[in-house]
Order: C-alpha cells, then structure tokens, then sequence
C-alpha cells in the first residue's frame, strides 16, 4: 500500500492562511462582541487590567489594599502611596502587554508554556492576596486552571490557536474600552480620567493617545502574526 504524501506548504501559503485565519478571529469577535461567548475574555481582559494597577503599585512602593470584580465588567482596585501616574497608566498597558505575550506565545511551545505558568501563578497569588470578590477569586482559579492545563496536555494546534485568539481579542477589548470613553456622552471614571487629575492634561488627549498605543500595538501583532505563519 503506497504511503500518503505530506503536503507541505510555502512560506507564502502559509502566511495566506495565517492572515485568513486571523482575520477571521478579528471579524467573528466583533461580530459576537456581546455575546456570552466573548464574555469570558472581557472579564479576564478587566481582571489583568486590576492585576496591572495593583502590580504598579507594588513596584513603585505602594500599598495594594483590594482588588473587586464585579459581573457587568466593572472593575476596582484599592490602592495607597506608590507612583499614581505609573499605577494609573498601568492598566491600558498592562491588559496590552497581557494580550500581547497570550497572541505571541502562540507561535511557540516554550514561550507558550512560560508564558502560561506566569500568568498562573500570578492569578493564584492575587486571588490569594488581594481579590475581595467571590467572583474575582473563582474567575482568577478558572483561568489560572486554564492555563496550566492547555499547554500541558492539550494539542499543539488546539493550544496554540486559543493563545492566539486570546491574545488578539484582548487587546481588542483594550481598544473598544478606550473607544467609548472617546466617543460616549456618558461621564464614567476611567484611566484615562485619573490620568488627568495627575498630569492637568486634558483627558481627550490621554485618551487618544492609549487608543493610538492599543490600534499600533494591534497592527503590530497582526503583522508579526501574518509574517510568522503558523
């Protein structure tokens, strides 16, 4: 019996299907935006956003005193002394850079793998520490779970795309999150807001200039996506 021929792709088919694919993940997500289904990356997305104030203020000698999480996506954290620019800046870049290491850390097993217990044990340790929502902790053990058991003992292929999924539509939420303090006639608090008490700088301007960061960032990761093929 003659044995089946591998096929094996180009360079150039495989970025063909890494662009398909992604823009796939892209529309789908905006398309489903409300849905239950992106529902649990949008609150992962605004508990690591917390998670990044509360690593800020740790790191510029501050006090983390709680962090809260509620179920309509809201979000607080607690917080006394450290560096209030760094700790408020912290949490448009810190869902970023959560995002980013996600999407990136699907290209490669190692990294993948790193990236996962990283990310872990810093859920344990905050549900742990700081987390004073039921919700908060039972999200931040899930996920914490999560990301232990894919790397580990799922597929290649299966793991890899759900980092990449994850990844991207992280730091999508960044973006649409930033977007509505934009373009809402709706007064909420919000970095960007906080930013602004610190610095006397319009809070458009800041405002602005994280929706730039996140759409580069965005455009960044896309390409290095596209270019990296699967």
């Amino acid at each position: 019996m003659p044995k089946k021929k591998k096929i094996k792709l180009t360079k150039s088919q495989k970025q063909l299907i890494e662009f398909s694919i992604l823009g796939l993940i892209s529309f789908l997500s905006f398309f489903f935006w409300n849905s239950y289904i992106i529902y649990p990356i949008k609150i992962f997305v605004v508990l690591s956003h917390e998670i990044s104030h509360g690593l800020a203020t740790i790191f510029t000698g501050g006090k983390l005193q709680s962090i809260i999480l509620t179920p309509d996506l809201g979000g607080a954290s607690y917080t006394v002394g450290g560096n209030k620019f760094i700790i408020a800046s912290a949490g448009y870049l810190g869902s970023l850079m959560f995002g980013s290491a996600l999407f990136i850390s699907g290209y490669n097993t190692t990294v993948r793998k790193v990236v996962s217990i990283f990310i872990a044990v810093i859920l344990i340790l905050f549900a742990a520490n700081f987390i004073d929502t039921v919700l908060g902790r039972v999200i931040s053990v899930l996920f914490a779970l999560i990301f232990i058991i894919l790397p580990f003992y799922t597929k290649e292929i299966v793991n890899a795309y759900f980092f990449k999924i994850f990844g991207l539509i992280s730091t999508f939420y960044v973006v649409i999150d930033i977007k509505e303090d934009l373009f809402s006639d709706i007064y909420r608090p919000s970095d960007a807001q906080f930013i602004s008490e610190i610095t006397s700088i319009p809070v458009m301007y800041w405002s602005i200039f994280w929706f730039l960061v996140s759409i580069s960032v965005i455009v960044l990761l896309l390409r290095w996506g596209i270019k990296k093929g699967i």
